[in-house]
């Protein structure tokens, strides 16, 4: 089977950085490597444009950020990537994880709870408000002087369940850190109506809001066309594993098929076309968009079955494609989303 064009070289340039497994002590085996234990990210074009909206925020300390996609497209996974990005290339910077949970009444208990929790401070939590501030002021000073910097990134995930009270409260917290030399820059991530609360806060004069967290904003997505996924095969063929001198994911599972140069991005469309046929053969609505869970865990059936299908000639087929996206769970996925928006 004749393969498609690799991917351009300023695709293939960007995704050397985008596989960050995490350290794995002992021997290396189909076992313990960072694919088969799912401990890895690996960016899509979307994951790069977050990237690079960090980045410009922390280069010109623009405080506040807000990224929009729709349910289960991979955020809290671009997320995972930011965090392991930003303590590889930016060390210096504190980061922060903040879950945003739903409370039927705002209270700032629950709150700076939540806050002490992704500082990192455990139990036994202070009692009283004024302390539970105090406390968080001082973890995370303490943090910014260990890290031998003066920035904190906090990420904000299901921020849409943010009120206005816990935005005000989080203002206080920037204003207080700012008072010791140390910014605070928030990404509120979340849903689309992140957005529909941006316009509500700019029509109730609510500026100081907007224009404390959400002067720019993304809209995040999926993987959308076979280009996007391209980038993402790159990954797989040149990222390596342990990152001084280790095999790349695909060599290490597929060493003579790669020896022989067969290589996951000059696949890309048939990957794609296994996911567009899928998504019509379902009759799934909407335009095909993969979420990243459901396209990392195509490659993955494909790259875990190199014990068994690894030879010289290996090439991956339209049926290999197929079965791994059969495996991923995509339209499983897409029809259960479904029928609850029917049912409701």
């Amino acid at each position: 089977m004749a393969s498609n064009p690799s991917p351009a070289p300023a695709d293939t340039a960007r995704a050397r950085t985008t596989v960050l497994p995490a350290k794995t002590g002992g021997s290396l085996s189909l076992q313990t490597h960072p694919l088969a234990r799912r401990h890895y990210r690996v960016a899509t074009a979307a994951i790069e444009s977050f990237v690079d909206l960090v980045e410009h925020c922390v280069r010109v300390l623009i405080p506040g950020a807000l990224v929009y996609a729709r349910p289960r497209i991979g955020k809290t996974q671009a997320i995972d990537y930011l965090t392991l990005h930003l303590a590889k290339h930016r060390p210096d910077i504190v980061v922060l994880r903040l879950s945003c949970e739903h409370h039927r009444s705002d209270f700032e208990g629950p709150f700076f709870n939540s806050l002490l929790s992704a500082a990192g401070v455990r139990q036994p939590l202070p009692k009283s408000i004024s302390d539970k501030r105090f406390a968080l002021l001082c973890r995370i000073t303490e943090q910014a002087q260990v890290h031998a910097g003066h920035i904190v990134v906090l990420m904000c995930d299901e921020a849409q369940r943010l009120s206005k009270h816990g935005l005000e409260w989080l203002r206080d917290v920037h204003d207080q850190l700012a008072r010791h030399g140390i910014h605070l820059i928030t990404f509120l991530v979340g849903q689309p109506q992140l957005l529909a609360q941006k316009a509500q806060y700019q029509l109730s004069g609510d500026e100081q809001i907007v224009a404390r967290f959400m002067i720019e904003q993304l809209q995040f997505r999926g993987i959308a066309r076979a280009e996007d996924a391209a980038t993402c095969l790159a990954s797989y063929d040149i990222s390596r594993y342990p990152e001084d001198g280790g095999a790349t994911f695909a060599e290490f599972f597929y060493p003579q098929a790669y020896g022989a140069g067969m290589r996951l991005a000059q696949h890309a469309h048939g990957l794609w076309a296994a996911f567009v046929h899928a998504h019509a053969r379902s009759q799934l609505p909407g335009a095909v968009e993969v979420p990243m869970d459901y396209f990392t865990r195509a490659v993955e059936t494909v790259l875990l079955n190199g014990p068994l299908w690894d030879t010289l000639g290996f090439e991956p087929t339209e049926g290999h494609w197929e079965r791994a996206v059969r495996d991923s769970g995509y339209v499983a996925s897409r029809q259960t989303v479904r029928e609850s928006t029917q049912s409701g």
